[in-house]
C-alpha cells in the first residue's frame, strides 16, 4: 500500500507538470504570435495592396523580393523558436543595432517615420532572454502602431530610469486606442504584458483620443543584465539580431 507521503509527492509532481505544460503552451503561443503572425499578416496586407495597384514588370519583381524576404525572416523565427525551446541561452550584445534595424525596415515598409532616441546609461548588453523579450515588446508595439493608430511618426526611447532602472517607451502621434479595461485584450498587447512580467518589469498603455498612444514599460537592471557584468560593458561576441 502507497503511503500518503509518496501520494501527495507524485501528486505535486502532477500539478508542478501540469504549471509547466501550460507555460509552454503560453510561451510558444506569445512567440508564433510576435515572430511568426505578425510577419505573415504583413505579407498578406502587402500583396493585397499591391493587387490594386497599376505595375508594371520591374514593380512586380521588387515585390518578389519583399516575399522572398519576409519568408526568410519567418523560417528564421521557427529556426529561433527552436532554439530558445531547447533552452540554449546565451550572452547578446547589440541590442540598439537590432532595433535600429527594425526601425529602418519598419519606415521602408509603413511610410511612419520612427525616430529612435537611446540615452546615456542605456546597458550595452543584456541576457539572451531580456534582450529578445525587449525586442519583441517594441516590435508589437510599432506593429500596433502601423494596423490601428492611422499615425504619421513614432517614437522610440530607451533610458536608464535610475541606477536600478530602465525604462522603454514608444509614442505614436495617432487617433488612439480603446483603453477600456473591461474589454478584452489582444494577444499582441496581453503578450507585451507577459514579457514585461517575465523581466520583473511592468508596462503600461496611455491614449487619448486624437492625440496617440504611449506604450511605457519599467524593468529592474537585475533582470537584464548577466550577473557579474557591468551594464556599460561592451563584449565582442557575435549579435543575435532577431528577424
Amino acid at each position: 500500500m502507497a503511503s500518503p507521503l509518496g501520494f501527495g509527492h507524485r501528486r505535486s509532481r502532477v500539478r508542478d507538470q501540469a504549471v509547466i505544460e501550460e507555460e509552454v503552451r503560453r510561451l510558444v503561443a506569445r512567440e508564433l504570435h510576435d515572430r511568426v503572425a505578425q510577419t505573415l499578416t504583413g505579407m498578406l496586407v502587402d500583396v493585397e495592396n499591391f493587387k490594386t495597384e497599376e505595375v508594371g514588370w520591374v514593380d512586380v519583381v521588387r515585390q518578389l523580393d519583399k516575399v522572398q524576404s519576409s519568408t526568410r525572416q519567418v523560417l528564421y523565427s521557427l529556426r529561433q523558436l527552436l532554439h530558445d525551446l531547447r533552452g540554449e541561452g546565451t550572452v547578446s550584445d547589440g541590442f540598439v543595432d537590432a532595433v535600429r534595424s527594425l526601425v529602418s525596415r519598419y519606415s521602408e515598409r509603413t511610410g511612419i517615420t520612427p525616430e529612435l532616441n537611446v540615452l546615456p546609461g542605456w546597458p550595452q548588453i543584456f541576457t539572451r532572454p531580456a534582450y529578445l523579450n525587449l525586442y519583441r515588446i517594441i516590435e508589437e508595439a510599432l506593429a500596433n502602431v502601423r494596423m490601428h493608430s492611422g499615425a504619421r511618426h513614432v517614437r522610440i526611447i530607451l533610458e536608464p530610469r535610475s541606477s536600478s532602472e530602465v525604462a522603454l517607451m514608444i509614442r505614436d502621434d495617432g487617433r488612439g486606442l480603446d483603453t477600456d479595461e473591461s474589454r478584452p485584450l489582444g494577444l499582441g498587447t496581453v503578450g507585451m504584458r507577459e514579457r514585461a512580467v517575465l523581466m520583473g518589469g511592468q508596462l503600461t498603455i496611455e491614449s487619448e483620443p486624437g492625440v496617440g498612444t504611449t506604450v511605457h514599460a519599467v524593468f529592474p537592471q537585475s533582470q537584464l543584465v548577466p550577473k557579474g557584468v557591468s551594464p556599460s560593458t561592451e563584449i565582442l561576441t557575435p549579435s543575435e539580431v532577431p528577424a
